[in-house]
């Protein structure tokens, strides 16, 4: 997490942003951010979508590294960063790493047992997004409606619309996303 909070930290003042600033562009308090940005909390997964989105940028964008020369871009199991998000109960792994001109962005997600992408439905950038249950079952909300999907159901749907993830079951629920902007 402490990496995530350098990172941001760094992405805000490249911009030259303030706190209050950013906080206005992504509609996160500047206190807030700023306990972020010292590592002293854990955002949920729709709070770092916020922050990402006002600063032009994937979720993914906050754990990747220089482009490399490889091609094809070959990234092992045990190579992927893994970012727990306590205040979701869910963990995210970018999929692809390396090239920062990608047009799509895959990430693991796993939710624990009651964990959720955020405490209120939440909107993300433009673009489209797809995702499969992996494992487990989980709920997708969008617009006011629920789905409950099961292991190798999918969805495609609008990120620009409000929506969330949520596992209400015991066992973790795993979910292979695919942002495309």
């Amino acid at each position: 997490m402490k990496q995530l909070a350098q990172r941001l930290r760094q992405l805000r003042e490249d911009r030259q942003l303030s706190l209050r600033a950013l906080g206005e562009m992504a509609g996160v308090s500047s206190s807030a951010l700023s306990q972020i940005e010292a590592a002293q909390v854990s955002p949920s997964i729709a709070t770092l979508e916020k922050i990402c989105t006002a600063l032009g940028l994937r979720i993914a964008a906050l754990l990747d590294e220089p482009d490399s020369e490889a091609s094809p871009l070959i990234l092992r199991a045990g190579q992927r960063r893994r970012v727990y998000s306590s205040g979701s109960h869910a963990t995210i792994e970018p999929l692809a790493r390396g090239f920062s001109r990608k047009k799509m962005q895959p990430l693991l997600v796993t939710l624990d047992a009651g964990g959720e992408c955020g405490d209120h439905p939440y909107s993300s950038a433009d673009g489209e997004e797809f995702a499969m249950l992996i494992k487990g079952s989980a709920r997708f909300e969008q617009q006011g409606s629920s789905f409950d999907l099961d292991e190798g159901d999918a969805v495609y749907y609008d990120p620009r619309l409000s929506h969330n993830w949520h596992n209400l079951h015991e066992l973790a629920s795993v979910l292979l996303i695919v942002v495309a902007q």
